[in-house]
């Protein structure tokens, strides 16, 4: 008797702790999930050639039971922003907070053993695998990594959608809906992932959980009335189930448009032969509603503008991104843009390497995936399809960020980043009774003078429309400068009453950092060696000799050096670091130790040593 059912010619349903499906190939079988391993028994009823497993979701009812199939011979693939709670369970336990939590994402209901993962399925991308092409549909909704997987067999489209829906009308569980504490994230990240799904034109959904649903649309637009009703239990939740608009961009001058759905704001310039540059690629507020807790897989990134790019422009991509700063919410859709598009990434030499070596940096709203840029000069002005592009180095709200100065349109058009917002009591993004905010973080980098220096650039540029990093664009008016001048004076008045900041003192600046160690992230193997590499500020008025030293844990062995120093001069350094053998160990601090001029300043910086374990 066999332990599959079969559901059409080269499809095979078993009955596990969630329904476990076998796609016959021409070049070998797929398996979509893994239940507790129940497959890897009866492989040979329904597998010919390479057996490869797709997993949904992380939820170990599903994706257990990859161990005994990837011991079995089958590879493992699984959905890239469900990485961490698949192979490093042990890490994910250790930072979830058990008391006093208000978190109740379903992140608990991991895997409890790693999960041989070999490879990444990655948000709308086709793959071949079995001789059939697979495409990865974004579909977050009982985890924030899920995914659904649509293939072609026997002339119809299949979709093999996890817990998204599980019956008509119905979803296998509400509880993992609850992300945080009495809320139903999970509920609208479903209605955004149901209409994907509807969108993807399929001719069956084959759920985890459930019956299989051969009438799709039906099956989903009942699903959506019946998660609206949630709003009967949850006032108001039905106000979070929203389509975006179909056309997601609106025009600010004939070629300069901005997308409607940006976290921060995202602009896109239109050339006259049709290609699109986007100033920043950020968030997409209308397609992901993401917990309170701060965590990786928290931060999906999504399209946003195609749609209206596509039906305005007829554009199929975006050619080129250019970046006003480093921070996640304004760069977390380009890797995928590079991915998908090919698109090229322009940036600053001022912050290039933080997007292309992120492990090497310490500081907030840091992306962690690398990203390959074509560094462009600061200063000096370059063309983009014949509009001219000029860039200032900025400091304030970061230290590694760029004004962004160009013209398009007859009209000279600055982008301040992050740098200045105003406090405008009439609501709007700036007007004449506007109090500046200089939105600085001290993490980020700054320097005292640095809103003087971004107002004498602004001067000398005079912008008709101002572009900004979470803002409608707006035209300044005459007392513009001022406003932002009046800032900027209380910028540097306020820190030097309130700080010890004198000539004559010893001081680290507003920044208050002695030095930094890089990569702050470091992966060594036991046995092994670190190169650490930083910088280290004087502290003095006058020159002096520094001394420092990495503060390793015991039986490390860490190098010392001087370093001689002109006076508040900041230099490089590189220091090595010896790991013996038989260590293993997650994110170890080792400490850099500064004295200057005989004057200890003790163990200014930081970095995290990971032994022995791969990063993934």
């Amino acid at each position: 008797m066999s332990h599959w059912k079969k559901l059409e010619e080269g499809l095979f349903q078993l009955n596990d702790s969630c329904l476990v499906y076998a796609v016959q190939g021409p070049e070998g079988t797929v398996l979509i999930n893994a239940g507790t391993g129940l497959a890897a028994e009866s492989l040979d009823e329904v597998a010919s050639g390479d057996v490869t497993v797709l997993l949904t979701h992380h939820f170990r009812d599903h994706t257990d039971g990859a161990i005994r199939l990837s011991e079995a011979g089958a590879a493992v693939f699984g959905p890239y922003w469900d990485q961490d709670y698949l192979v490093d369970p042990e890490q994910c336990f250790l930072e979830r907070q058990v008391w006093n939590s208000y978190d109740n994402r379903w992140d608990r209901f991991g895997p409890v053993r790693p999960i041989p993962v070999s490879d990444w399925m990655m948000d709308n991308e086709k793959r071949s695998i079995a001789g059939l092409e697979w495409e990865v549909i974004p579909t977050p909704g009982v985890t924030n990594g899920a995914v659904s997987y649509v293939v072609e067999l026997n002339g119809h489209r299949l979709a093999f959608v996890g817990e998204v829906i599980c019956g008509h009308g119905k979803t296998g569980r509400l509880a993992p809906l609850q992300y945080n504490y009495n809320d139903f994230t999970g509920a609208t990240n479903l209605w955004h992932s149901s209409r994907r799904l509807m969108q993807a034109n399929v001719d069956r959904l084959l759920p985890s959980l459930g019956e299989v649903i051969d009438e799709v649309e039906g099956a989903i637009v009942q699903f959506r009335t019946n998660l609206k009703r949630l709003s009967e239990i949850n006032p108001g939740f039905d106000g979070t189930c929203v389509d975006p608009d179909a056309n997601d961009i609106e025009e600010v001058l004939p070629h300069l448009y901005r997308s409607k759905y940006a976290n921060a704001q995202t602009h896109f310039v239109i050339s006259e032969s049709g290609k699109i540059l986007s100033i920043d690629y950020g968030y997409n507020t209308r397609a992901y509603a993401s917990p309170g807790k701060h965590h990786l897989s928290n931060r999906r990134p999504f399209l946003h503008g195609m749609d209206g790019l596509r039906e305005s422009f007829g554009a199929e991509k975006i050619d080129a991104v250019l970046v006003s700063h480093f921070h996640d919410d304004h760069v977390n859709g380009m890797p995928m843009l590079q991915r998908l598009f090919g698109t090229e990434i322009m940036a600053s030499e001022v912050f290039s390497d933080l997007l292309e070596r992120p492990m090497r940096y310490d500081r907030p709203c840091l992306w962690h995936e690398p990203m390959k840029i074509k560094k462009v000069p600061t200063g000096e002005t370059f063309e983009w399809e014949g509009i001219p592009f000029t860039l200032y180095p900025m400091s304030g709200h970061t230290r590694f960020a760029t004004l962004i100065c160009f013209e398009v349109d007859g009209t000279r058009v600055a982008h301040t980043g992050d740098q200045i917002f105003f406090r405008d009591p009439n609501g709007g993004a700036y007007s004449s009774e506007a109090k500046p905010f200089t939105n600085h973080v001290y993490k980020n980098g700054l320097d005292i003078g640095c809103y003087k220096q971004t107002l004498k650039h602004l001067r000398d540029f005079k912008p008709e429309l101002v572009l900004t990093g979470h803002t409608h664009p707006y035209r300044p008016d005459e007392h513009w400068e001022s406003v932002i001048e009046s800032g900027a004076n209380s910028f540097d008045e306020v820190h030097q009453a309130l700080m010890i900041l004198g000539d004559d003192d010893s001081h680290f600046g507003a920044e208050s950092q002695g030095g930094k160690l890089k990569p702050y992230h470091a992966m060594a193997v036991p046995g092994g060696t670190v190169l650490f590499e930083g910088w280290i500020l004087n502290p003095l008025p006058e020159a002096a000799t520094a001394s420092i030293k990495l503060i390793p844990p015991d039986g490390w062995e860490g190098e010392n050096a001087e370093v001689e120093l002109g006076p508040r001069e900041q230099k490089d350094f590189s220091l090595r670091m010896q790991i013996p053998d038989g260590i293993q160990c997650r994110r170890q601090p080792v400490a850099l130790d500064l004295t200057v001029g005989g004057k200890p300043f003790g163990q200014v910086a930081e970095a995290l040593v990971t032994v022995g374990y791969e990063r993934f």
